[in-house]
């Protein structure tokens, strides 16, 4: 049997969906997600606001996690009034999604966890301070309850409706793959400090959004692509983060914050030398987690 056969059961209630009202919902979500943070923020108590737009704070970043079910809701809504479906059209059938959540997710977790003791080691002698250790670790579980809301989102609508959207008009594995993994990736390049590092950390995600487009094809559910994603997105924000950042509020390590304005992250910089073990190193992480899940859900 193929690998990708579950995908054609996935794909199926998508099959037959006008692509205007695809672009129409396309172009409803990506204005959705540019002014989330601030309808999100406007419905909070006023003592909240800062908080919540810092991130500074364990609830002030728990807060920007569950901003984005707004995000989630809009595209329930799109979907049931354009084309009449609902939830777990897009997710798959609930007891092998959940399942596979659970499973990739536990999987990628211990590999993150096991490479919190590879180099490069967190420099102690270096950190302006360190949380404490339970008053850091009760949060945890509220975290994982809110990037499931974060990570789930965005796995609903780029692995979920329009992996399903591409897929129903080509067959063609770098459409339903490539065209939604490179919009993931582009919506990621605000997170870089620069032309060249926004770049990188777009590639990155092109890559992260690919992997998970492979699992959800391999399963015929968005389970496992949720459950990487959710633990990749953990140890990113509660293991190391800098100082007066925003949303550093659930980093156990915090560094001093970094001067970016002394670095140049102009697009010259990618024919340095550190680029490619950069890219390599990109690769590799994406590659490992990608494997971790494919073998915990055996696809």
């Amino acid at each position: 049997m193929h690998p990708y056969a579950p995908h054609e059961r996935f794909v199926a209630p998508a099959i037959g969906a006008a692509f205007g009202s695809v672009l129409l919902i396309m172009v409803v979500i990506e204005l959705t997600f540019m002014s989330t943070p601030y309808v999100f923020g406007w419905f909070l108590l006023e003592s909240l606001q800062q908080s919540y737009e810092s991130g500074m704070t364990p609830f002030g970043a728990i807060l920007q996690l569950i901003s984005f079910g707004l995000i989630a809701a809009t595209l329930l809504a799109l979907v049931k009034w354009q084309h009449g479906r609902g939830f777990w059209s897009m997710v798959g059938p609930v007891t092998p999604t959940l399942h596979n959540l659970k499973i990739a997710g536990v999987a990628v977790f211990w590999l993150m966890l096991a490479q919190q003791f590879l180099p490069p080691w967190i420099a102690f002698a270096e950190l302006e301070l360190t949380r404490p250790i339970i008053g850091w670790a009760v949060w945890i579980i509220p975290t994982i309850g809110a990037l499931v809301i974060q990570a789930g989102t965005e796995e609903l609508y780029f692995r979920g409706y329009l992996q399903q959207q591409f897929a129903a008009v080509s067959d063609k594995t770098w459409v339903w793959m490539g065209v939604p993994s490179l919009l993931f990736g582009i919506g990621h390049y605000v997170n870089g400090m620069g032309p060249a590092d926004g770049l990188l950390y777009a590639v990155w995600a092109t890559l992260l959004g690919m992997a998970c487009a492979d699992l959800t094809a391999r399963t015929g559910n968005i389970g496992a692509a949720v459950g990487l994603h959710v633990s990749n997105n953990l140890f990113a924000y509660i293991i190391v983060g800098e100082a007066d950042m925003p949303s550093n509020g659930l980093a156990l390590f915090l560094y001093p914050a970094t001067d970016y304005s002394a670095f140049d992250y102009g697009l010259h910089t990618l024919i340095d030398p550190w680029v490619i073990p950069e890219l390599l190193i990109l690769m590799l992480s994406v590659g490992v987690m990608w494997l971790a899940a494919r073998v915990a859900i055996r696809a």
